[in-house]
Order: structure tokens, then sequence, then C-alpha cells
């Protein structure tokens, strides 16, 4: 158990009045709230809603009823009897008084904030006891998480894996969590044969266009053995025809997601006369009225 909330235990239970019962957290709230924000992973913040001021930050420790939790694998849940059950290295959480996020002071790309951002910013990232902290995990399928926080106070690690580092204890609610929609660019269901290669004149594959978006196409091959031909990260180029054109359209791009037989890809450049431009707002548009014509 953390030091610091040892001796804050010891302070109430000696107070002349009996200490008030804490309200347990919600455990379903934690369970879906927890692998957004793993320990370790890269997330964003920014103090007392200054979007303005976001920057790069990570959490180091969770806090359960204030015992420091070093690993993703330590906290664990499952559905019995038809409630959800928190484990803490494989015992059996009776109440969730209190759950904390540690995080560091310090934090990337401070440093390159021009002056009046760090007299806004204000010192140790704005991790003051009594701030709002607003902090944001990685978009997952069009969504973010997002969490706003309270800074319990701050100090120095004196055991554990950070002795002597400085951290802010965030105390977490579960109610303060919120999954926001972020596509502001909406996917046009399509279906419309073409061919994907890795570069022109090399065998094509056959698949279908199954949606088109402002930023990205999603591909499925016809051929399910096909399905492992392109990784992510790899350039792949897609052609197709348009129902009311006589002009195929090719299209460059990366592939920023496979899985099994489906391929999405950025749309990067587009093939004019006999060369790759870069894809223009007109393109997207055009595209997309001549798909619509799948639909009217």
């Amino acid at each position: 158990m953390l030091g610091i909330f040892n001796k804050i235990a010891k302070k109430r239970t000696t107070a002349d009045e009996k200490p008030l019962s804490k309200p347990e957290l919600d455990r379903d709230g934690l369970a879906r709230l927890i692998p957004y924000f793993p320990i370790g992973n890269k997330l964003s913040y920014y103090p007392e809603y200054k979007q303005e001021l976001t920057l790069n930050t990570t959490i180091i420790a969770y806090a359960v009823n204030n015992e420091l939790v070093y690993s993703n694998n330590d906290i664990s849940w499952q559905q019995e009897d038809g409630e959800t059950r928190v484990y803490l290295r494989g015992d059996l959480l009776k109440k969730i008084e209190s759950f904390c996020f540690i995080m560091p002071t310090v934090s990337r790309g401070e440093e390159g904030l021009d002056y009046a951002s760090k007299e806004l910013l204000g010192k140790d990232g704005g991790f003051i006891k009594g701030n709002n902290i607003t902090l944001k995990g990685e978009q997952n399928d069009g969504r973010l998480p997002v969490i706003d926080m309270t800074v319990r106070k701050q100090m120095i690690l004196k055991e554990g894996h950070y002795v002597g580092h400085q951290v802010a204890i965030l105390d977490v609610d579960p109610a303060a969590f919120n999954l926001l929609e972020q596509r502001s660019h909406v996917r046009l269901k399509t279906d419309i044969p073409g061919q994907i290669q890795a570069k022109l004149h090399q065998e094509p594959l056959s698949c279908t266009m199954v949606d088109f978006s402002d930023r990205a196409a999603r591909i499925i091959y016809n051929d399910a053995d096909s399905s492992s031909s392109y990784r992510e990260g790899a350039m792949v180029t897609l052609s197709f025809d348009l129902p009311e054109s006589a002009e195929a359209r090719v299209i460059r791009g990366k592939v920023i997601r496979q899985q099994d037989a489906t391929v999405v890809m950025t749309l990067d450049n587009i093939m004019r006369e006999k060369a790759f431009e870069k894809v223009e707002s007109f393109d997207i548009m055009e595209i997309k009225a001549n798909l619509l014509q799948q639909h009217l």
C-alpha cells in the first residue's frame, strides 16, 4: 500500500467522529473504462479545460483502494450471477472505494511550448491539487475515450518501481468517462468491384470496395486465400469503375488496417493522365456523387 495513503487513513480514523463510509465505485463503469486507459500506453491530456494545451503523457500505475498496481494483468473482472466482480491479483475486491491513475508530472512536448503557453499551463504540467485533468485515450473505431479527473495531490514516491520520481495522483470516477464520436467523414456503403495491387503492372487481386469515406476505403478480397497479401503499412493501388462514369479510377494509399480478407486503405493519390497526384476535395466529391447513383 502506498505510504502516503496510510498516513491519511490513520488521521481519519483517530478523529472524534467516525469517518463517513465512502460510496462504492461503479464496477461496471470501471470495467468499461480501464481497457481504454492501460498502464504504459501513450495518452494525451490537458488541464483545466484548456484543450489548446494538449500534451502527451502515460499512466505508470493504478491505485485500487489505495494499493498500487503496476501491471495491467494484476486487475481483472468477469460477470458472475449477473454482476461484475473485480479481482486484484486473483483476489475478489468486495468493495472498491477509490480508483486512481498515477501519472508523471512531467510530460513530453512541454519544452516545445512557447512562453505564453507555458505561463498558461503553469508549473508541474498543470497537475495542481484540485485541478481538472482531461485524459484522452487512443481513438478506436471512430470513437475517442475521454475522462475528466481531479488531481488529489502530488508526491515524490518513496517506494515501488519509481522511487524518487514526482507523480500526480488523480481520482477516477467512472461516471466521468465518455466515448466521443470522432467520425467527421461519413462512410458511404458501396458494392463496387475492383482490383488491388502493390504496384502498377503487377498481377492484381480481385476485390470489392464495400465502403468509402473522405479519407479511406474498405476493401474485401474476393478470394479469401489472398487475405494475407497486404499488411499494415504497405502501399497499394486500387482500381475501380464508377456506376455513371466511363473512366476508371486508380487510387494509391497505405494499408492502415488488415484483418482476414478485409483491408482499409487511405486515399492519398489519384492517377491523372499518366502520373499520380495528391487526392483533392473535388476528387472525393466527384467519386461520392457517382457512388450515390448506385443507391438512388
